[in-house]
């Protein structure tokens, strides 16, 4: 039967523990979550119901260039 051997078994140990450090700091950094996000990432419509940065008839750029 083949088992891990030690080495093995500390390098996934470390791996396991630096994720859930990244995450627990992720967590930190993004507190509270209740704030909204500043700009949303989704082209769509918007609260108005018009579609974003296409207020004009006929607009092709993306509104941020």
């Amino acid at each position: 039967m083949n088992f891990p051997d030690d080495n093995t078994e500390s390098a996934a140990s470390r791996r396991s523990k630096h994720i859930e450090d990244l995450i627990d700091e992720a967590g930190e950094e993004s507190f509270p979550a209740s704030d909204p996000p500043a700009v949303s990432p989704l082209r769509g419509p918007v609260a108005g119901g018009r579609p974003l940065g296409r207020e004009k008839e006929g607009m092709k750029q993306h509104p941020f260039k």
